[in-house]
């Protein structure tokens, strides 16, 4: 019947004129009108100008939702009965099928043969591998397009380098970009091999594609941009991300939603939430949830938790539904922050006021949540009794918990659920490895240590970045193949005299080697993030901030060190790790975990008074922890003093009111007797200066005696806020006198220092 109506028909021309002029702006309505109007005057399903115009239509429609894949194939199966089948419509079911929810759809049709290929039949299929994730397939697409002779068109290499980097291949996909002539390559074929490098983890890849494309004259466009944007915060190359954001209000991309969601990225990654916040407020009605989780996320990754908790409630009077991803953002500024009570009721707020059912991620970060908090029994009932069957993942969260407040027991299960899950991952053997020699079991860690070898198991080797006149510098520990390595060593060991007259001594406990102390001081000394931090005081001028990237956690050792740096040198100093940002400046008060921003309550309206010197009587017992603050102070603040003073989670903040205290086991304390220094400040002046660590001298400066000086015996663990002091004591020696404190080590009572 298809034959009996010629393309001239008046009604077929009507109704193809009627899907021309709605092209402008396709609707899935008035395609099946148009096409119901066509049936009622006599025009058949099968007639292929009618299936043509549409197919083309339906694919058209502008998501969400995406174009009626079941629709368009009702179409596509009424032409197959009537001889051979043209490529067109068959391609344009296919780009429809690649773009729906059912990409594997397009695979099963071309497995059909209904039509034989033609170059626009490939970048379709190759799509659909891409988001499936079908590499097999994909690469006997290719072979199969490589034979047909299309392998070498433009769209076609596009598509394939989309979808090797896609699939983690990155240099498969670049072989398959340098294959393509340069006068060939178009702005999609940049952007996907931008894209592929970025993501899988090649910043300097992107930025050397970067420099190629900028050196044949191509413009970018918002994709460019959003990739290289994405490598800079990666390698925390704040300057550079500074001139593309020049570039990008330069050529106006700014209004572009991703440019700017990927600048609050670039900004938050480096450390610069205030320029993160002044991006998202620029955005305005252009604020996707994209922006809000990106902002809440790099709030929480900086330490503000409160804050990021504060930005999702005026999401919700937005009336913003949260996506999957929100909820993980908002549970990781619960994490991160220690708020484990705020993150069980977001926990059920997700199911009970959005509907969103719990995925492996939020239950990780429940099990984040307690880890971090101290609460490992917990964390593993969490495990044994959550909905879903636990990864490889959560298992691993429960082991680095394990491994940092030495619980052996559930340490040796979730090493046994992870030989099982992931065999041979390498972090796994790292973490066990610092579970063992954490608790003293150096003979396990050697044995573990030769399984590794026995195994083929590789740690990744710990490296630090930094950002210096254009460029980005590497180090590893120990490194030697600098140039300038000699002068870096020599700032090395000036550095090193100068912490040691400010009253440093190295935390060995920090280094889970079974080697000597001399040889533990050394290798703490030449960690890369030292030589790093060397190397851009050599190279920067004073008072130029010094941002460093570190691909693995910090030591605590090093926070105590690079904060005397800090103040010695005076340099605002930011490192970021593997999971937290760590703030430097001027020797101020900076958390473990990233919790507490100190430049960001310097630029308050109102001042925070210092503290004054202790007075009245007081009690010191060995194994105690003091916390005092004054009023107005959050309990999240006090959790924070006493991550710091006794390692995360080792203290657990009850409610205290001004001139409180915390009392905790000698047990939780043993290894946060460690070197600080100190100083009580009263209208400008230093009145008391101490040197801890060891035996040394305290000494008390007064007006009538600034030379009284006093020994002793102790160990202390100093933390020193504008609003927050935190001490714990390892006494050793009984101490007769300072400041007019009385201290009587065999008294069960103790009185608090009080705080004017």
């Amino acid at each position: 019947m298809s034959e009996a109506i010629p393309s001239t028909h008046p009604a077929l021309r009507h109704c193809v004129a009627l899907l021309r002029l709605h092209l402008a702006a396709p609707s899935l309505a008035a395609a099946k009108q148009i096409h119901a109007r066509a049936l009622r005057a006599g025009v058949p399903h099968s007639h292929p100008l009618l299936a043509k115009h549409l197919l083309f239509h339906l694919a058209s429609l502008r998501a969400p939702p995406p174009p009626p894949l079941r629709y368009a194939v009702a179409v596509l199966s009424c032409l197959l009965p009537h001889g051979t089948l043209d490529p067109f419509p068959l391609n344009t079911v296919l780009r429809i099928a690649a773009g729906s929810p059912r990409p594997h759809v397009a695979l099963e049709l071309h497995r059909r043969r209904l039509a034989p290929p033609d170059t626009h039949t490939y970048p379709p299929l190759l799509q659909a591998c891409a988001r499936l994730l079908a590499l097999r397939e994909g690469e006997c697409l290719h072979a199969e397009a490589a034979k047909n002779g299309f392998a070498t068109l433009v769209f076609v290499q596009n598509s394939l380098v989309h979808l090797y980097g896609a699939c983690g291949l990155f240099e498969s996909a670049h072989k398959v970009f340098d294959e393509m002539p340069v006068r060939e390559r178009n702005l999609v074929s940049w952007n996907s091999m931008l894209n592929s490098f970025a993501a899988n983890g090649r910043p300097n890849e992107v930025l050397t594609v970067f420099r190629e494309m900028l050196g044949v004259d191509f413009s970018p466009d918002g994709f460019t941009i959003v990739s290289v944007l994405t490598a800079c915060a990666e390698i925390g190359a704040l300057a550079l991300g500074r001139r593309v954001h020049v570039y990008v209000e330069k050529v106006g991309l700014v209004d572009n939603s991703h440019v700017s969601n990927a600048l609050i990225d670039l900004y938050a990654k480096c450390g610069s939430v205030n320029d993160a916040r002044r991006i998202f407020e620029e955005m305005g009605l252009g604020r996707t949830i994209v922006s809000w989780t990106s902002l809440i996320v790099g709030l929480a990754a900086n330490g503000f938790g409160k804050e990021a908790l504060e930005i999702f409630s005026v999401m919700e009077r937005e009336k913003l539904l949260p996506t999957e991803i929100t909820m993980v953002g908002v549970l990781y500024a619960c994490s991160h922050c220690g708020l484990v009570d705020d993150g069980f009721r977001y926990f059920d707020r997700m199911k009970e006021d959005y509907g969103i059912a719990p995925r492996i991620e939020h239950l990780g970060c429940m099990v984040d949540l307690l880890g971090r908090a101290g609460r490992v029994e917990e964390a593993y009932d969490y495990i044994i009794t959550m909905p879903l069957e636990p990864n490889a993942v959560v298992w691993r969260t429960l082991l680095g918990a394990c491994a940092m407040h030495k619980k052996l027991e559930l340490g040796k299960v979730a090493w046994e659920r992870l030989v099982e899950l992931d065999p041979g991952h390498s972090g796994d053997y790292v973490l066990l490895s610092n579970l063992y020699a954490a608790v003293g079991m150096w003979a396990d860690v050697h044995v573990l240590r030769k399984t590794m070898v026995k195994d083929r198991v590789r740690k990744n080797p710990g490296h630090s970045l930094v950002e210096l006149r254009n460029s980005v510098y590497e180090f590893v520990m120990g490194d030697r193949s600098h140039p300038e390595s000699e002068q870096i060593y020599e700032m090395l060991a000036e550095i090193a005299e100068r912490l040691r007259r400010e009253g440093y001594i190295p935390r060995t406990n920090n280094v889970l080697a079974d080697i000597e102390e001399e040889e533990k001081e050394t290798a703490l000394n030449y960690h890369s993030e030292r030589l790093a931090i060397a190397f851009a005081l050599l190279k920067s001028l004073p008072g130029i901030p010094i941002r460093i990237i570190k691909n693995l956690r910090m030591c605590g050792d090093c926070h105590v060190a690079i904060k005397l740096i800090s103040k010695v040198y005076d340099r605002e100093i930011i490192v970021r790790d593997r999971s937290r940002f760590h703030h430097f400046q001027g020797g101020a008060f900076s958390t473990a975990d990233a919790r507490v921003a100190p430049q960001e309550k310097a630029e308050s309206a109102t001042p925070i008074p210092t503290l004054s010197p202790p007075e009245g009587n007081m009690t010191f017992v060995d194994g105690v922890t003091w916390c005092v603050a004054r009023p107005g102070v959050s309990q999240e603040d006090l959790q924070n003093a006493l991550d710091w003073a006794c390692g995360q989670g080792g203290a657990d903040c009850t409610p205290l009111q001004p001139g409180g205290r915390c009392y905790q086991p000698d047990t939780l304390l043993s290894h946060a007797s460690y070197a600080f220094n100190i100083f009580y400040q009263q209208n400008g002046n230093s009145d008391i200066a101490c040197n801890f660590g060891g035996a040394g001298t305290i000494i008390k400066r007064n007006p009538s005696n600034n030379n009284r000086q006093f020994d002793y015996t102790l160990q202390f663990s100093i933390v020193l806020d504008h609003d927050i002091c935190c001490i714990s004591i390892d006494a050793r020696k009984h101490v007769d006198d300072l400041c007019s404190c009385v201290y009587d080590l065999s008294s069960s009572e103790s009185f608090p220092i009080r705080v004017n």
